[in-house]
């Protein structure tokens, strides 16, 4: 499809007003008229962008209160972080018979609000900021989910849908105009279902709802709050990042009197096993000055690495072209942890073959140089 054959609406489009004129009509193609800079990069959509829209996406969350006063929004589905419940009436007899739970478990089998821990020690900070400062997540009081509605689909660029980079326009972006394709200009409208009717097909056997990232969490704030309406989903989020915490040593994530709770032990560094003999563990405070040459050296562990050794690795792993891009963006191990798919591309110069190469050298793959 060459969107320069395409006609388009007359009609220029809020988002809202587009959901509530189209919201029976899906799927269709928009192209963005007047673009959205949101407070993040993650959270901004250019204006001439086309996507085809597949559907309008609810996703239950849950608006959280930090120990500090922060307003967090999770999604009930959360997968990467689980919780424990936080008791009232003083510390448990066996606090190991609490087993940490995701959220949707824990919003299934009680009343709101409730006090929550995270299993692990985690802080959080702006995500992409490299100036954040860090802050320690401890606690969560679960106060009331909420339905945040946005737009599902796959951009169209030169005529091509990238069904694998699906893109979701969340309600919030208010000040987005649209228009919507209506066919092609020369009024060939066999031609333009036809096209149509292919983009379908290709979507139906490429593409699904599981490809959104369901995962995000972010602050909200709480200034633009109205008290007799809480309209969560109205209001721009600042997305974080949240990493699990190495240095704790045989602390309680909390008081005990407040939570059962496991004792965090500190992170061990595997054993690095080479084609003729077990070597001993690398201990942590060894690691940070431990240069690496081959591959066999490298933990399958990570997160301790200085930024030097994440770009020893990419050497290591004939890389070297990002090495300057690592370096610029004060890559560590623990951040290696945190870099998804699309920033590998977008921010690191990354193409498809090397990110899923990273990924799976991330996840303790090694590659068989044997032969």
């Amino acid at each position: 499809m060459d969107p320069a054959e395409v006609k388009w609406s007359a009609t220029e489009y809020s988002l809202q007003d587009y959901v509530t004129t189209f919201k029976n009509c899906f799927p269709n193609i928009i192209k963005i008229t007047e673009g959205f800079l949101g407070k993040q990069e993650i959270d901004s959509v250019s204006s001439s962008t086309i996507i085809r829209v597949n559907s309008l996406y609810n996703q239950q969350r849950v608006a959280a209160l930090t120990k500090s006063g922060r307003l967090f929004s999770l999604p009930t589905k959360l997968t990467t972080v689980k919780f424990l419940v936080a008791q009232n009436d003083g510390p448990a007899k066996n606090p190991k018979l609490q087993l940490p739970v995701n959220l949707e478990s824990i919003l299934s089998k009680h009343n709101l609000p409730i006090t929550i821990h995270s299993s692990k020690a985690l802080s959080y900070k702006q995500k992409g900021d490299m100036k954040s400062q860090d802050e320690i997540l401890s606690e969560l009081t679960l106060q009331e989910t909420y339905e945040e509605p946005f737009l599902f689909g796959h951009p169209i660029d030169k005529g091509k849908l990238f069904i694998e980079e699906p893109i979701t326009v969340p309600m919030y972006m208010a000040e987005l105009k649209l228009v919507v394709a209506v066919g092609f200009k020369d009024g060939n409208t066999g031609r333009w279902k036809e096209i149509c009717d292919l983009l379908t097909k290709q979507v139906k056997n490429q593409g699904s709802h599981a490809n959104i990232v369901l995962d995000e969490i972010f602050m909200l704030d709480k200034k633009n709050l109205s008290p007799q309406d809480h309209m969560y989903n109205i209001i721009e989020p600042i997305y974080i990042d949240i990493s699990e915490i190495n240095t704790y040593k045989n602390k309680p994530l909390a008081n005990k009197t407040r939570c059962n709770v496991y004792e965090m032990q500190p992170i061990q560094v595997p054993e690095q096993i080479n084609k003729y003999q077990a070597q001993p563990a690398v201990k942590t405070e060894d690691l940070k000055l431990k240069t690496f040459s081959t591959l066999n050296e490298i933990p399958t562990n990570l997160r301790n690495l200085t930024v030097q050794q994440v770009c020893e690795c990419l050497k290591c792993l004939n890389m070297n072209q990002y090495v300057e891009a690592f370096q610029m963006a004060q890559v560590d191990g623990q951040l290696v942890y945190d870099l998804s798919p699309e920033m590998m591309k977008s921010c690191l110069g990354m193409n498809g073959l090397n990110v899923v190469k990273f990924l799976k050298f991330r996840d303790g793959w090694r590659p068989n140089l044997e032969g």
